[in-house]
């Protein structure tokens, strides 16, 4: 299952994003300043359930690069090294506990390339979208090209109940909103002519 639709979060403001051809396009985007910040995120939601009625409220979560930390490390040469090896760079890198943290990993190369985020920053993500009437089904980031390979995902919302979300293939890639259909009506045929 993957959404159509993600709410990327970040210390500017947040951004309605919907799937579309080649990528996400940006819907609304609102600043965390405005003055009815509350007003301003069911406008939000009532956007996306415009556009898709039984399912515009579900979305995934994208997680601030601020609030996420990005390592690379050597790939160890056994795959089942492998997330030993991540924990143990992950010690000491965080204020957290590796406990504490949700992590995905890519790999380019021999480079193993890490994302963590403290878990309570996910609960609170989850809470705060929730609180706004969206449905978060997972929590995604859209890492820089050399700091990731591919989507970094962080699996899904605790609270989500329905198919298990996946992966996508790619990050999300912003492009233009498809044009709206601007077509004039036909015009409507001459009417015949009358018998004299």
């Amino acid at each position: 299952m993957t959404p159509d639709f993600a709410l990327s979060l970040s210390f500017d403001g947040i951004a309605l994003l919907r799937r579309v051809t080649g990528g996400w396009a940006v819907v609304d985007e609102i600043a965390l300043d405005a003055d009815d910040l509350s007003g301003a995120l069911a406008d939000l939601r009532a956007q996306a359930d415009a556009l898709e009625p039984e399912s515009g409220g579900q979305v995934k979560l994208v997680i601030p690069n601020e609030q996420i930390r990005y390592l690379s490390l050597p790939a160890p040469a056994e795959k089942a090294a492998r997330r030993e090896a991540i924990e143990t760079a992950l010690e000491g890198a965080t204020p957290y506990a590796v406990s504490d943290l949700v992590y995905d990993w890519s790999q380019r190369g021999d480079t193993l390339m890490v994302a963590a985020v403290a878990r309570e920053t996910l609960d609170e993500a989850q809470a705060f979208t929730e609180g706004h009437h969206f449905e978060p089904v997972a929590f995604v980031a859209q890492a820089a090209k050399a700091d990731f390979k591919g989507e970094v995902f962080f699996g899904a919302a605790p609270s989500w109940s329905g198919p298990a979300p996946a992966r996508d293939s790619a990050a999300i890639r912003i492009v233009p909103a498809p044009a709206p259909d601007t077509a004039p009506p036909a015009e409507a045929p001459a009417a015949p002519p009358v018998a004299a």
